[in-house]
């Protein structure tokens, strides 16, 4: 199997992107067995335009040392605006199942809202679903 580095995220204020890019980032690290310092040196190259400018003043300039979950909730933060988790919890507050989409698809906007919203427990999913 070919341990294929994950592709390069330019900061879009997009969260699928966003998890798209962390997940292939931890499946790259794990698989070519790289520790957190290791991966945070090399993930530079698989970074551009806003995101690059959070890693190189963050990360190169101001020498921090991360975990990678640090690294990437500070990524978050910089390149999401501020409530960006407010409004992921307004749209799954105001979510309503349309013609054009199954009940799964229904199911499934509502757990990532509540999955992007960050408080949002499996409870309230189930009572906005009915």
């Amino acid at each position: 199997i070919k341990n294929e580095p994950p592709f390069v995220y330019n900061g879009e204020a997009n969260i699928i992107t966003f998890k798209k890019w962390v997940r292939e980032t931890r499946n790259w690290k794990n698989c070519a067995r790289l520790t957190s310092g290791q991966t945070l040196n090399l993930i530079g190259k698989y970074l551009g335009s806003q995101a690059y400018r959070f890693y190189e003043r963050d990360v190169l300039d101001l020498d921090k040392k991360y975990s990678m979950t640090q690294f990437f909730e500070e990524l978050f933060d910089y390149v999401f605006p501020l409530d960006f988790r407010m409004q992921q919890r307004q749209k799954f507050f105001e979510c309503k199942q349309e013609v054009k989409h199954t009940v799964k698809d229904y199911l499934r906007r509502l757990r990532d809202l509540a999955d992007t919203a960050g408080d949002i427990r499996e409870r309230d999913v189930v009572l906005q679903f009915w």
